[in-house]
Parts: structure tokens; sequence; C-alpha cells
């Protein structure tokens, strides 16, 4: 009887073998050279809402981010070496202002969105800063990712003429002007491995002994000014769940 028994069982669809576990999905994010050429900064017809607030480009680069804070309520955020990020002022979050996020959007020719749609908006907010300060498309293309721009300013930065710069970290103390970039969600991204996943920058606008103040966009949903931690000779201190990967250097006049 047991013999037949168990016969029947293998012979019983969903009896006969345990299911098969799916295998894991790859890995969305490859090593730089599976990557095809990104190729010239693609035309687009933009145009800013008003001219740069002064005619230095790199000043006008800090002063751009530091109204647009101001809009959204100046927000702060401080980070340490080992303990998590504190909001120390909260400011107006992106459900609140929707149309202006629109217009970062529209920077990097994405006019159909908006604070509403949960995209992370923080790289069309410094294309549309930096793009509004009036450096032209030869010097910084304009992109919805951080890493993609950043890649063209490492391609930019190997001919003559180059004005943003990414250098690594333990190279260049951060100064007023320059933008600091990390890799976000475990991408790894790094200077060496330009793999294109996911990364945040913020323009640099003010640095005092020990630390640098620098804004950005889709910051705790909303523009803000985060506190990043340096040593004792200008460069930035390990920072707590932000593994900065570059330093870009502002060399525009």
């Amino acid at each position: 009887m047991r013999a037949a028994f168990v016969l029947l069982c293998l012979l019983a669809a969903g009896c006969a073998t345990a299911p098969t576990p799916k295998p894991a999905p790859p890995s969305t994010v490859k090593s730089a050279a599976e990557l095809p050429p990104l190729g010239p900064c693609p035309a687009s017809s933009w145009k800013p809402e008003a001219p740069p607030p002064t005619a230095s480009a790199k000043v006008s680069m800090v002063l751009l981010p530091v109204g647009e804070w101001a809009r959204f309520g100046r927000q702060v955020i401080v980070y340490s070496a080992d303990q998590p990020p504190r909001t120390e002022q909260l400011g107006i979050k992106e459900r609140d202002a929707p149309q202006r996020i629109n217009d970062y959007w529209a920077a990097v020719d994405h006019p159909e969105r908006s604070g509403l749609d949960n995209v992370a908006w923080s790289a069309a907010f410094i294309s549309w800063v930096i793009e509004s300060a009036g450096v032209s498309r030869d010097l910084f293309c304009p992109d919805q990712r951080h890493t993609i721009y950043v890649e063209r300013l490492v391609e930019r930065a190997r001919r003559p003429g180059a004005a943003l710069i990414p250098r690594p970290p333990g190279e260049r103390a951060p100064q007023v002007g320059d933008l600091i970039c990390a890799s976000r969600a475990g991408s790894g991204t790094t200077l060496d491995n330009l793999n294109r996943g996911a990364g945040h920058c913020d323009i640099v606008v003010e640095v005092k002994p020990g630390w640098a103040a620098a804004i950005g966009g889709n910051v705790g949903d909303s523009v803000s000014r985060s506190v990043f931690p340096l040593d004792d000779n200008g460069f930035l201190s390990p920072i707590s769940g932000r593994p900065v990967f570059t330093v870009i250097e502002n060399r525009l006049p």
C-alpha cells in the first residue's frame, strides 16, 4: 500500500518535485567597462527664466542655490562622521512647491514632471542652477542623473579649457562654488568606476574651519543646506551615510 501511495504522489502535479526557486534578478548597476559611450551633449531648447544674478558664473552658481534655499524655507541638515544626519530646521517640502520643481525639471527637458510624481529631482536642481548661472553646455552638460553629468565632466577634463574638474576627495579641499558628490543606494560609483549608478551632488556655498555648507535639491524632500565636517587640513571627513567620491573643482571665472 505504501509503495502505491508513493507512486500516486509522484504522478500527481505539484507533488513530484519541489518548485524551483527563481534566480535572483541581475544587478541593475553595470561596471563602467560594460557601458556604451555617452556621446555628445544633447541640444536643448530650454532657456533660463532670468539672466544670471552676476557677471561671474562662479558667483552666480552660489547665489542661485542660496536663493532657492530661502524660497524653500531654509532647511538645514547636519552630517557627522559617526552619527546619523540630523535636521536642525525644517523647510517647505516638495509637495508644497510642485511648480518650482517643475521649473528645475524643464532644465533637463522633462517639463511633464513636478514635485508630485515621486521622481528624484536633485540632479535637475543642480542642472537648473548651473545652466541659469550662464555656464555653457560645452563646460557642463545638464542631466537628470548626477553620475551622468559627472562622467561627462571627467571626459571634458581631458581636454583644454575645462572649468569643472572632478577630483578625488582626498586631493581637493572643498571651496565655495565646488560640488560635493557622493554615491547613493549602494551604487558603488567612484571616479575609478563611473558605472552611472545612483548619486547626489550639492554646491558648496560656505566654508569655515571645521565645516563646509552645501546646498542641494531633494534633500529631505526640500532644497536643503547640508553641513559637512572638515578635518584640520580642510578636507572632508568621512560622513556617515554619505560616501563622497568626488569634489568637483570650480575654475569658472
